[in-house]
């Protein structure tokens, strides 16, 4: 479930009476702010709408919800999209202390929230979705049941990556649009596109934009799951757009690979 701040309509409170009558002076004085009584509770209870979009809420995981394992020797990699996320401050990775970000409200009544995680060497892998409907933009803490907290406090944050999304209904769904996360809070630092290039040259193209982004590889002997990090200024990220994988394998161009970006 979604932990966060309601306000209720216990009814309609649009006529204020006294017993005689009359409107009290402290009514008119609402009434003439904001029309309604509950809306005037609403604001007490939650504070107003900017600072209710910058309180966390919480998505808590239950045992079937949450897929995940850990084995002892990979030797395949995945996807090329393996991860899209802000830089954190932390020492290691700290499965409490995950949030979804979301730029912007979601308006949809059906939409999901799509998660996969993978470790940098292909060891831990996990993935859940949860029915998330609408909601206004900020962060989301997520707390996970996992069963390998101790093998994974040894990772550091780089070293497992989330990529989630947002879908409609289904997170099979083409119309899938990325999201940030990160471990930790919201660092207001660039965000992180972790990609499996399968030894090929890999920048970013955005349309419009004459300059393409260069990614680099990730120095690291375990690198199977994913090798290159692509660093993005937020400020390119400001609209909702579609950038692109841009590969190349020993000169020869590769399928582009679109990644929306909600």
């Amino acid at each position: 479930m979604i932990e966060q701040c309601f306000a209720a309509n216990p009814g309609r409170h649009d006529q204020h009476t006294t017993p005689a009558g009359k409107p009290p002076r402290h009514a008119l004085l609402r009434g003439a702010r904001a029309g309604h009584t509950w809306l005037w509770v609403a604001v007490v209870l939650c504070g107003p709408p900017s600072a209710m979009a910058q309180q966390p809420r919480n998505i808590v995981l239950s045992d079937a919800q949450f897929k995940e394992s850990y084995l002892e020797k990979v030797t395949v990699s995945g996807g090329v999209r393996a991860g899209f996320m802000q830089r954190s401050t932390l020492p290691h990775v700290d499965l409490q202390a995950l949030s979804i970000h979301l730029q912007r409200p979601v308006d949809e009544e059906d939409a999901m929230l799509c998660v996969n995680m993978v470790s940098r060497d292909g060891r831990y892998t996990a993935s859940w979705q949860y029915a998330l409907g609408k909601q206004p933009p900020g962060p989301i803490a997520v707390n996970m049941p996992s069963k390998y907290q101790e093998q994974l406090a040894a990772y550091t944050p780089d070293a497992l990556a989330v990529l989630a999304g947002i879908a409609r209904k289904d997170c099979l769904s083409p119309e899938m649009r990325y999201v940030p996360a990160s471990w930790g809070a919201d660092t207001a630092d660039d965000y992180v596109l972790y990609v499996n290039s399968s030894n090929t040259d890999t920048e970013i193209g955005i349309p419009g934009a004459k300059e393409r982004i260069p990614c680099t590889r990730i120095a690291a002997d375990n690198a199977i799951a994913y090798d290159t990090q692509c660093v993005l200024k937020r400020e390119l990220l400001l609209e909702p757009k579609s950038i692109y994988l841009l590969r190349k394998n020993f000169g020869n161009r590769l399928p582009n690979v679109e990644f929306p970006v909600r």
